[in-house]
């Protein structure tokens, strides 16, 4: 559940990008093999933990840097970023100096809460799919599919070496650390079809947050209810728990070489 959890991370936030296509899945599924890769060389290669030590500080800053762009501009915003700065900093340095089981502990309660919300909200949003919005009427342009997998392997394929990373640290089980990846990155494509479902690439991708979007529309017979607060549960629990996961890995590597 912690390597679901890290998949969703910041990608929840804001995927699909504002150049998403109707090749936007296609892209997905590269990504996903791509993704699949990454984390069995890691696992089987040993020098690769330094140039993933780079890749754990950028995706610290970029899932920092969205989640609190999101809190800002969306939830709070009228509030000093100073402020919703402290109150994110507070639970992420709770974590960084907790053992591992209590993070994992932590990580199977609200992943578990999170998968369910995930596909609550799939369901409660079914009615107005548009499955006609993922169809394909050509062969693929390769210079667009390549635009469309870029999105996504900036944000899930390579960060998905850090999760590969620590869970080799920490002697977590290959299959279970494995099975989080797809799990992961199943979720993660349920979020994405659930806003290109009901909008379309082209309105997806012009939607700050599409995932958010999505789930603002949900109904109850003649009663509107905005549930999109249950996604920043989402947004918070998945960036918190990236964010932790890439900083043990970047203290795991420099304990090696401090006295």
């Amino acid at each position: 559940m912690l390597a679901v959890l890290f998949v969703l991370g910041e990608s929840i936030i804001n995927l699909p990008l504002k150049n998403a296509n109707k090749l936007t899945f296609l892209g997905f599924i590269i990504s996903l093999l791509l993704s699949l890769l990454v984390f069995y060389a890691v696992l089987r290669v040993d020098l690769l933990k330094y140039p993933v030590l780079f890749v754990a500080l950028y995706t610290v800053g970029n899932t920092f840097i969205t989640f609190l762009n999101f809190i800002s501009k969306n939830l709070l915003t009228k509030t000093p970023n100073f402020f919703i700065l402290t109150i994110f900093l507070i639970p992420l340095l709770y974590f960084c100096f907790k053992k591992q089981n209590e993070i994992l502990n932590f990580s199977l309660i609200s992943g578990l809460l999170c998968g369910g919300l995930i596909i609550f909200f799939f369901f409660a949003t079914f009615k107005d799919f548009n499955f006609e919005n993922i169809y394909i009427y050509s062969f693929p342009n390769i210079k667009n599919l390549f635009s469309q997998s870029i999105m996504y392997i900036k944000s899930v394929t390579l960060p998905i070496s850090v999760l590969a990373l620590y869970a080799k640290q920490i002697g977590a089980s290959k299959k279970s650390a494995f099975g989080g990846v797809l799990v992961g990155n199943l979720f993660l494509l349920i979020t994405i079809f659930n806003s290109i479902l009901l909008f379309g690439t082209t309105f997806s991708g012009k939607l700050s947050y599409p995932y958010g979007s999505a789930i603002s529309t949900v109904t109850f017979g003649n009663l509107f209810s905005r549930l999109d607060g249950f996604s920043y549960f989402i947004y918070f629990v998945a960036a918190v728990i990236k964010i932790t996961v890439c900083i043990k890995v970047v203290k795991n590597i420099l304990n090696k070489y401090t006295p």
